[in-house]
């Protein structure tokens, strides 16, 4: 893991950063231990804004309190990941709504070559995970409100943590991402708000599922 040198950055964000990125990809993983001496040792800093990059991820819940090991890289039960889920079908759905009424001639082109790019990964399920996380991005944007931007993508953040359960692993699945975004795209070319909606629960029913059905299968640890 690098360490941030980035002018103009207090040390708190540089470190609250450098954390987020490590958990985001996987680098730290759902029950690592992490403290502030760690952290400050790791980025060679001092305690104080270790801590508060910690309390910053502690507070989007990408960290969480064990009773026994401290501070720890956050995991999810069954009931969290509902929650999580109830949050993107309410957010996403809004965002394709807005987006069909606010995209861009430029922003919907960008979205149709994205899915002819989408299809050219199905065999490649960790690409795939990728482009699906830029596909939805650039959704959001098209919604032209910079709070919901940061909302999901705080949200995103949160469920790629946990992504030793995947969704994208099986074939079948992949090929339904590929027809459910195809849906979105083609709604919000149409400018149809109540389409895209539509489009979008569907969507986020349909990983939520999937994720559940991985993670029921997948040992723990």
């Amino acid at each position: 893991m690098t360490k941030p040198r980035k002018p103009n950055v207090s040390l708190g964000d540089a470190a609250y950063q450098a954390i987020r990125d490590a958990i985001t990809s996987n680098k730290m993983k759902p029950g690592d231990r992490v403290s502030e001496y760690m952290v400050a040792d790791w980025l060679e800093i001092s305690r104080t804004p270790a801590r508060e990059g910690l309390r910053r991820l502690e507070g989007e819940g990408l960290l969480t309190s064990h009773p026994k090991r401290g501070l720890v890289v956050a995991d999810f039960d069954e009931a969290a990941i509902h929650e999580l889920y109830a949050a993107r079908e309410l957010l996403e759905s809004m965002v394709a709504g807005m987006a069909a009424r606010f995209a861009t001639d430029a922003e919907i082109s960008t979205l149709k070559h994205m899915l002819e790019r989408e299809a050219a990964l199905a065999d490649s399920p960790t690409r795939m995970f990728e482009h699906n996380l830029e596909f939805h991005r650039l959704i959001a944007e098209a919604a032209r409100n910079r709070y919901l931007v940061k909302f999901l993508q705080s949200l995103s953040d949160t469920l790629s943590a946990h992504r030793r359960v995947s969704t994208l692993v099986k074939p079948e699945r992949r090929e339904k991402v590929l027809q459910d975004h195809r849906d979105l795209v083609e709604a919000i070319a149409r400018r149809d708000e109540a389409g895209a909606r539509e489009a979008a629960l569907r969507h986020i029913r349909g990983a939520l599922d999937a994720r559940l059905a991985v993670q029921r299968a997948t040992p723990a640890g």
